[in-house]
């Protein structure tokens, strides 16, 4: 019987590593990412911090594009 109960116990905790790992993993990128109401400490859900990342990469984009034709503009190579 030990079998059995030591490989759920490590499956718990290999589960709960993982789940330590996405929590983590949140938590940075919400620290990354700018916030319109940083004077607010309330924690972001993971779904806003997912939503907000998608907004910052798609103003990421909009400004290399920016950037890309202003160099194309002076005659730069742009690559």
């Amino acid at each position: 019987m030990a079998g059995p109960i030591r490989k759920r116990e490590t499956h718990i905790a290999s589960e709960q590593r993982r789940r330590q790992h996405i929590k983590d993993g949140f938590r940075k990128l919400s620290e990354e990412l700018a916030w319109a109401d940083e004077a607010s400490s309330t924690p972001k859900s993971e779904v806003a911090i997912l939503q907000r990342s998608i907004e910052y990469i798609k103003e990421l984009r909009e400004e290399q594009e920016r950037l890309e034709k202003q160099l194309l503009e002076q005659g730069k190579v742009v690559e």
